[in-house]
This record gives structure tokens, C-alpha cells and sequence, in this order.
């Protein structure tokens, strides 16, 4: 096919512009594979590259994806609020299911003593009412170690965790201080480090790890 130098002049002149190939193709009147065989080797520019991608991002179907997802999360906080619903008059029970479940999943199973210890505030707090509140733990029977890197703020982590689990400086241990290596990130995902509840009673222990067997037993055959 030849070439109309009209029209090909007009392509590149809009291509060398930032304009897109479907741009191009409502006002030069050729096929879609002429004006990328025209155009396939110019070079755009950042920003140029930026416009084209926030283009992309606006289309219909993108919009229609987005209105979809922002739907169905929607759908699923109604469906969550109305699950958990069901159990919000018996608290109780609904904080033994966590606390058994977080511990299942995350907690030590070995030793003599209960460990639990993760960067989640919310998961420490879910477990620090289940070990009150379903251990019937003491409070002098917590131990509290802050996990920090050494270029973190040992102090202020300190203090966070003890206002978050309610505890005492007499529940404190020494932290432990971690080397972490140049480009970790760990410090600016977790300014507070890492928190690690302890509490040291051999019958505290035997009792969780029966109720998670029986639970997983129960669970299995419900599932």
C-alpha cells in the first residue's frame, strides 16, 4: 500500500504530540496496523507515557470495574456486619473463636509457656482479651518483649506496646535489638517493632493446646 504523505505526515506530527493510536485513528482515516506500523518506533516521553496511562485507566470498562469492585466491597462489609452480627450478643464466645484461631495460627506451640507475637496491634489486642478474658490470666503473669532494629526508637516502642495491652513496666523484658540490613524496610512498615506477649504457667499452656485439638476436631467435621 502507499504511502499518503498527507496523512502520514499528519500521524507522525500527532504520535511525536503524546497522541495515542486510537487518538490518531479518529482523525487520520487508515488502518489500525498502518498507523502502528507508522508510528512503532517514536519515542514517547515520560510524561507523555503518564497522560496515555491516566487515558487508559479513565475507560469505560476500567470505570466499570471500579464501580464494581467498590460494589462488592460493599456487599462484603454488609455480609461481615451481618455474620458478626450473630455473635455480637455473646462476646464471649466470639473472643474464644479469635483467640483460639490467632493462637492456632500464629502462637508457639512448644515449651512450657504461651507465645504470642506479631506487629498487628489489633491481633495483640484481640489476644490480650483472650488471655484475660478466657485464660483468666493474671497480670503479673504477662511478660512483654519489644522485637525493635537497632536504629528504631526503643523507648517510644516501649511505651506504645504497654498502652496498647494495658500492662505495667514490672511486665516488661529486655528487647531484643535486631540487625536489619540496609535496604530492609521493616523499621518504616513497623516504627514500634515487634511485640511479644509471654505468659509462663505450664497449665495455661495444656489448656490452650487442648482447646485448639478439640476445636480442629470439631471444626473438621463441620467443614
Amino acid at each position: 500500500m502507499l504511502r499518503k504523505p498527507d496523512l502520514y505526515d499528519k500521524a507522525i506530527t500527532l504520535r511525536y504530540r503524546g497522541f495515542s493510536y486510537n487518538e490518531i485513528l479518529g482523525v487520520v482515516p487508515v488502518a489500525q496496523g498502518t498507523i502502528s506500523r507508522w508510528c512503532c518506533k517514536i519515542p514517547l516521553t515520560d510524561k507523555q507515557k503518564e497522560r496515555l496511562l491516566k487515558k487508559q485507566r479513565n475507560t469505560p470498562l476500567i470505570r466499570k470495574l471500579q464501580r464494581q469492585a467498590i460494589q462488592s466491597k460493599k456487599e462484603a462489609e454488609v455480609w461481615a456486619k451481618e455474620k458478626i452480627g450473630e455473635f455480637i450478643q455473646e462476646r464471649e464466645k466470639l473472643l474464644l473463636i479469635s483467640g483460639v484461631l490467632l493462637y492456632w495460627a500464629e502462637g508457639t506451640n512448644r515449651g512450657k509457656s504461651l507465645e504470642f507475637t506479631n506487629t498487628d496491634p489489633e491481633m495483640i489486642k484481640i489476644m490480650m482479651g483472650f488471655f484475660r478474658k478466657i485464660l483468666r490470666v493474671s497480670e503479673n503473669k504477662f511478660r512483654l518483649m519489644v522485637r525493635i532494629s537497632n536504629k528504631g526508637n526503643i523507648g517510644q516502642a516501649k511505651k506504645y506496646w504497654l498502652k496498647l495491652t494495658k500492662l505495667r513496666r514490672r511486665n516488661l523484658r529486655r528487647p531484643e535489638i535486631l540487625k536489619l540490613t540496609p535496604k530492609s524496610r521493616s523499621l518504616k512498615k513497623h516504627p514500634y517493632g515487634i511485640c511479644r506477649i509471654e505468659v509462663h504457667d505450664v497449665s495455661l499452656f495444656r489448656k490452650l493446646l487442648a482447646i485448639i485439638k478439640e476445636f480442629s476436631k470439631n471444626f473438621a467435621l463441620v467443614a
